[in-house]
């Protein structure tokens, strides 16, 4: 379980607010559930629709697994680093944090211990003491550690919710949790507020360098020194020795002099990025035995001599993304036993040597997307036992060989998207055994055989979009009993054969959008019990085969846009019993045939817009008598028939805008008692009586009006009640005059009588409907 505080989760409460959901990345973000370095900042994520203008809002779906005191440190350098990832000008973040007393015992993995899950984030256990760990951003009132929260509603473009579990067992017990909930919740997520670091929490220290700022944590008596962006081409004298957090980023060094840190034997945090560093002397880092973060990101480093961080042995986070590195030296990382993180994405790194991971016995998470490298050796990831995540992106790898992962038994989430891979061989993904997430797209593969996935029974989503699969063979995914998301769009398949998705009983979410499939065989969809949406988009299916979603109960959303469909015909969406959307938009469809519909009695949304139809037949809608959105716009309907709107008594939203409709009697709408909206835009509309009881908006501009005694109604309506009929008025400069133009939208422009032509519907006097 995981805690997600309200005003982080628009959706919490809800039915889809269910952490790790499949279904919810999907209905919801139809994201990739990936930390992108390189474009959150494009795809801020759910939080931030929340709260549009905090600086932190993008941090949303950044999910951290660090327990203990480095995390809120390790996470505000993830965030400042990388492509995109850069603090906002003027915002500075604080380390903070609080403590509780609880005294816990027993083990979080004995069978009457509790899940480190259902922790709150940050949280590090020490004796009978809990530490949160928070980033106060200097303008922002929310605690960082908030944004990771609600990272069950995954984002476009962010990764899955990781498994946060610390390396050793935590100390847990029932009473006291509840205590550490309750201190929790007290703290936040929206109660804490950030403070400037000109105006800490306590007295500035005396021994403050004259341009930097210092000051005590508000919830410890942790010294920070604050110089950033300062324009410094030399380290400040003066930096207190007891100072437990030094920020030098935005500043012009070129180079770190050797033991420049000699006398801060007690700093835990070193923030050097973005410093304009061209190298770092060996000797640089001597004394800072206790640092646990290093961010060297957005530098201009070119190579590292080998023994730059003898002299950390306790660093559990390392950021050089974004820098010029061309090579990594064996043995540049020996020694760093406890490293957690390892950042080098976006370097200049082509070839790897065999042993530029070795010691790294601690590791969980490395990243190399954004190099070159176009080969992977067996032996290269030897020794990362504990590794949970490997970010491969963006590289200039040609194929996947066999063994090279094969000892990485922990590894959860592996990314190899974004390369030029043709070619997987027969097994490369033995040994992946705790494997959740699997991210193949945006390559060059041709197929997938029968043993291209063995063994990875614990996969929850396999990514295989924008590739160049031509077609799928039988019992391809046999082995991926527990796989909940399964995207193949974007390739070159043309026919879907019997059985090819055996095996995939837990199946939520199937995109096979944007292919070239012509032929849907019969069975193609059996064993698919599970299965919420699909979509079949962009494809030229042409016909629907009868019972071709047999076996389907479970889908609720069916896309078949731009699907070269010209007809639909009787049961063609027979077995879709719990179907609640359905998305036929763009397909030219010219008719809807008798029980072409039929069986969709829970459908509540159904598309229609930009096809051909022209008549509704009477009984099109038989059985629909739960529909709520109804979509008709663009086609070429000249009537609406009473008897085919009978039965949608529950319609709320109906659009039949940008047809030809020349008439609309009042009994025509009168069965739609629930009617809200009505979009009548566009059509050869004269006159309209608003008889439906309760409409909440209605559009009307575009129709050739004529404004006699039939419109006194209507005018009326706009009058009495603005906020159903509004006038919108956007202005746009350069006008003519000087002036800049209006343009009015939903306008009742009168083309008659001659006497108020060119007139809005409002805007004509009263008297002239004084003889009505």
């Amino acid at each position: 379980m995981v805690f997600c505080p309200p005003c982080f989760c628009p959706h919490a409460g809800s039915g889809l607010h269910m952490p790790g959901s499949t279904r919810v990345r999907a209905l919801q973000s139809g994201g990739n559930g990936r930390r992108s370095r390189a474009a959150s900042t494009r795809d801020p994520g759910l939080c931030q629709k929340a709260l549009p203008h905090s600086p932190w809002a993008h941090l949303a779906a950044w999910p951290v697994p660090v327990f203990g005191t480095q995390t809120a440190a390790r996470l505000y350098g993830q965030v400042s680093s990388g492509k995109g990832h850069r603090r906002p000008a003027g915002w500075r973040g604080r380390l903070v944090w609080s403590r509780t007393t609880a005294v816990l015992s027993g083990s979080a993995s004995s069978p009457g211990g509790v899940s480190t899950t259902r922790l709150p984030p940050f949280c590090r256990l020490t004796g009978s003491a809990c530490l949160y760990g928070h980033v106060l951003w200097s303008r922002c009132r929310v605690p960082h550690w908030a944004a990771g929260a609600g990272r069950g509603l995954e984002r476009p473009g962010s990764r899955s919710p990781r498994d946060s579990r610390p390396p050793a067992p935590l100390l847990a017990g029932g009473p006291a949790l509840a205590v550490l909930l309750v201190s929790w919740a007290a703290l936040g997520p929206c109660g804490l507020e950030g403070a400037e670091p000109g105006a800490p929490g306590k007295a500035e220290s005396p021994q403050c360098p004259a341009v930097c700022t210092c000051g005590h944590e508000d919830y410890s008596d942790e010294l920070s020194v604050f110089c950033s962006s300062r324009n410094l081409t030399r380290l400040p004298d003066g930096i207190p020795d007891g100072a437990r957090a030094l920020w030098l980023d935005g500043n012009n060094f070129s180079s770190i002099p050797a033991a420049a840190f000699q006398n801060l034997s007690g700093l835990g945090f070193l923030n050097l990025q973005g410093s304009g560093l061209a190298s770092l002397e060996p000797r640089a880092l001597l004394g800072l035995h206790n640092l646990h973060h290093l961010h060297l990101e957005r530098n201009q480093l070119r190579g590292l001599a080998a023994h730059t961080f003898l002299h950390t042995p306790g660093l559990a986070s390392l950021g050089l993304s974004n820098n010029l590195l061309g090579r990594v030296d064996e043995g540049l990382f020996r020694g760093l036993s406890g490293l957690w993180d390892l950042n080098l994405g976006w370097n200049s790194l082509a070839v790897l040597p065999d042993a530029a991971f070795q010691g790294l016995a601690g590791l969980r998470e490395l990243v190399l997307a954004g190099n070159k490298l176009a080969y992977l050796q067996p032996a290269l990831f030897c020794g990362l036992g504990e590794l949970r995540e490997l970010d491969l992106s963006r590289n200039a790898l040609r194929s996947v060989k066999a063994n090279v992962f094969v000892k990485l038994p922990k590894l959860q989430k592996l990314y190899l998207d974004h390369n030029l891979v043709a070619a997987v061989a027969p097994g490369a993904f033995l040994g992946l055994r705790a494997l959740r997430w699997l991210d193949l797209s945006h390559n060059r593969l041709g197929g997938l055989l029968e043993d291209t996935f063995p063994g990875l029974l614990g996969l929850h989503v396999l990514r295989l979009s924008h590739n160049a699969i031509a077609g799928l063979r039988p019992r391809t995914f046999k082995d991926l009993h527990f796989l909940e998301e399964l995207r193949l769009d974007h390739n070159r398949i043309r026919q879907l054969p019997g059985q090819a998705f055996e095996g995939l009983g837990q199946l939520e979410v199937l995109t096979l959008n944007d292919n070239q499939i012509q032929e849907i065989e019969a069975g193609a969809f059996l064993g698919l019990l599970s299965v919420a949406v699909m979509n079949l988009s962009g494809n030229c299916l042409r016909a629907l085969p009868e019972q071709a979603f047999r076996g389907l109960g479970q889908l609720h959303s069916l896309h078949l846009e731009r699907s070269c469909l010209g007809r639909i015909r009787p049961h063609a969406f027979a077995g879709l019993s719990g179907l609640r959307r359905l998305f036929l938009r763009d397909n030219g469809i010219v008719a809807v045939e008798d029980q072409g519909l039929q069986g969709l009695a829970e459908l509540l949304e159904l598309d229609l817009t930009a096809n051909r139809l022209a008549h509704l037949p009477g009984q099109l809608f038989q059985g629909l008598g739960k529909l709520e959105y109804l979509l008709l716009a663009g086609n070429r309907l000249a009537a609406l028939s009473a008897d085919a709107l009978r039965p949608l008594r529950r319609v709320f939203w109906l659009d039949v805008s940008h047809n030809r409709l020349e008439a609309l009697p009042e009994d025509v709408l009168a069965p739609l008692g629930q009617l809200r909206y009505l979009n009548l835009r566009n059509n050869s509309l004269r006159t309209f009586v608003p008889r439906a009881p309760g409409l909440e908006r209605l559009w009307l501009e575009g129709n050739p009006w004529d404004c006699g005694c039939p419109l006194r109604a209507l005018r009326a309506l706009a009058l009495q009640q603005p906020d159903v009929v509004p006038r919108f008025v956007r202005a746009a400069p350069d006008g003519d005059d000087g002036q800049p133009p209006a343009y009015a939208y939903n306008n009742i422009t009168c083309t008659g009588p001659a006497a108020v032509a060119g007139l809005d519907l409002r805007d004509v006097a009263e008297a002239h409907f004084a003889h009505c």
